[in-house]
């Protein structure tokens, strides 16, 4: 068994630092949040089913409750109590990895103490927030009375498996064992038939997570455990290229497709690369809205049919988030500009517009029927799976920066960082600022250690690009071949201090619906434009020449608006948006 073909590396999180920008104040954002939270109430479902005491003595008069249940997804009735500790886990892992910052750690690594405490008390291996029943009457067949326990369990791995990899926590990884133990004596006893009835049952990234657990030990019952959760129903037709998506709900089915593409890393297999491959092309070019996203209330429609789908729940945060993950397994494989553009059109008009920069907090789905707004959640009411994954997408705004091969760093985010590389025995640093998009242009010094080294850096050209770029070297003008969705290379020898300016004109311009040429949404370099009303507005122009009827509006950055129209409004970035009503997809009548 070999390993399945990586063309591009990510960095180790360590290895990127985020500057000062509207990113680094995002994740510390969520950073402060995550910090808020009250370990005791998060541990409070795995305490209850390993009937640890709720009350404890700490002596005379201080007899003190070790927290109270919060509410929404966490609530003690709802079956999915308990998911959000895993993502959280694996969020403070990402954060500690990226930053070094220790009181998150100690934070998380109390969290996993406890853990270990809940699963000595169970006896069996078992560590969740839910009943081990709940197990049970899903293998009875009874799948109609209780809602996806693998897919909490997921979490719960996960989240064990990032404090290992990610912060170092030895303890996590026992603990994890002992629970992939437990999960293979229970499934390794249930006929392949039977098993594949199972997974119609939403089980999260189980394959995944447990092809992580294999890579680690190397055991082959761990690779047929991983194995034994891979659904065939929407695996195999997708593996043959075949659509079958129509009325299948999104975030179920991306995790089976991490799985297949974790297995493909892993064993080097074709089948589950094509299954990837194949899953990203169909929904990029039959679902997905201008915006990255897919999905309306929470599956996916018809192929290319898009305009009678903009309501108040498009795009799902979590299909947004694990999107933009298989993304980056695709781009590590291929090097292929396309998966950073989508990346990149997913971040912005995705996961920055999901979440409220003032306190952090996430929404469920992003609207895109014109009128709505967003309904953001509590800090301790809601906890919806896309609190989940919101927290790990912000503490992930570090990892897709850059990548390298042997040979070149890859620049695929306009992000202001500095990313550190061990190059041919020499330190390399690249620092990268710029006030994107804002301005369309970043600027990249070279800082070395030691004498001049040879490498390439290859920036990605955006898909938005329609007028060219320039390149310069050290004030230089450079001639290059610089199509969009491509990445441009400026091999040399490279000496301390040297700079790289690279200039990206943006433009307005409107990306239609995939099934009405004259429903478009208006796009500013990588930004969808949200039109701030509260009604539809149908606009009189030339779609292919917004900027003869759509203008800047002078002092404020990246906000527009009509002119010579019934109705004139104003336009800003999605990403942007937080209590306003808006729209995003207008009729242009010309």
């Amino acid at each position: 068994m070999s390993a399945g073909a990586i063309k591009i590396e990510a960095f180790n999180y360590g290895d990127v630092q985020l500057l000062d920008s509207m990113f680094k104040t995002r994740f510390d954002v969520n950073r402060n949040y995550l910090l808020s939270l009250d370990n005791d109430s998060l541990l409070y479902p795995y305490r209850f089913e390993a009937a640890l005491p709720h009350w404890e003595y700490h002596g005379p008069e201080s007899l003190t409750r070790p927290g109270k249940p919060y509410g929404g997804w966490e609530h003690p009735t709802c079956s999915l109590r308990g998911h959000f500790l895993g993502h959280f886990l694996s969020a403070c892992a990402r954060i500690y990895a990226t930053t070094g910052d220790r009181e998150i750690k100690n934070k998380a690594d109390s969290i996993v103490m406890e853990l270990a405490r809940c699963q000595q008390q169970n006896g069996n291996g078992y560590v969740g927030p839910i009943p081990e029943k709940f197990f049970d009457i899903l293998e009875s067949g009874k799948m109609g009375q209780i809602w996806a326990p693998y897919y909490v369990i997921h979490k719960v791995l996960m989240g064990l498996y990032e404090m290992y990899k990610f912060a170092g926590n030895r303890l996590a990884f026992q603990i994890m064992k002992g629970m992939v133990d437990y999960i293979r004596r229970r499934v390794e006893k249930i006929p392949d038939e039977w098993m594949q009835k199972i997974l119609n049952v939403e089980f999260g990234g189980m394959p995944e997570v447990l092809y992580d657990f294999y890579a680690e030990v190397g055991d082959p019952q761990y690779l047929s455990l991983a194995q034994k959760f891979e659904h065939k129903r929407i695996l195999d037709p997708l593996a043959k290229n075949q659509d079958v998506l129509t009325k299948v709900h999104g975030n179920t089915t991306i995790p089976k497709i991490h799985g297949a593409a974790r297995a493909y890393e892993i064993t080097g297999i074709q089948k589950y690369r094509d299954i990837a491959v194949n899953f990203w092309e169909i929904i990029a070019r039959t679902r997905t809205y201008a915006t990255g996203g897919s999905t309306v209330g929470e599956v996916w429609g018809e192929p290319h049919k898009l305009k009678d789908t903009l309501s108040e729940w498009n795009q799902e945060t979590c299909v947004t988030y694990n999107w933009m993950r298989l993304c980056r397994y695709l781009l590590r494989w291929t090097g292929d500009a396309k998966y950073g553009d989508m990346y990149e059109r997913a971040l912005f008009n995705g996961i920055l517009a999901a979440q409220n920069p003032a306190d952090g907090m996430f929404i469920y789905f992003l609207p895109l029927k014109t009128g709505s707004k967003k309904r953001f959640g509590t800090p301790t009411d809601s906890f919806w799976c896309c609190y989940g994954t919101g927290v790990q997408a912000f503490a992930d705004l570090a990892s897709s920066i850059y990548f390298h091969d042997d040979d070149n760093i890859y620049v695929n985010l306009f992000i202001p960082s500095e990313v550190r590389w061990s190059h041919s025995g020499a330190i390399i640093r690249v620092r990268q600022e710029n006030n994107y998009p804002e301005e369309s242009a970043t600027h990249l010094t070279i800082q070395l250690s030691e004498e001049p080294v040879y490498f390439g850096l290859k920036i990605r050209v955006p898909w938005w690009v329609k007028k060219g770029i320039n390149i310069k070297v050290n004030g230089e003008n450079v001639e290059v071949k610089a199509a969009p969705s491509t990445f441009v290379e400026l091999r040399r020898e490279w000496k301390n201090k040297d700079v790289v300016d690279v200039i990206m004109p943006m433009s307005l311009y409107a990306e239609p619906i995939n099934d009405d040429e004259n429903l478009v949404a208006i796009m500013y370099g990588p930004l969808v434009m949200a039109g701030l009303t509260s009604e539809e507005v149908v606009f009189r122009g030339d779609k292919n020449n917004l900027e003869s009827w759509i203008e800047l509006i002078p002092g404020e950055p990246l906000a527009f608006k009509t002119r010579g129209q019934e109705k004139d409004i104003k336009f800003i970035p999605l990403c942007k948006v937080v209590s306003e009503e808006y729209g995003v997809y207008f009729r242009i009548s010309s």
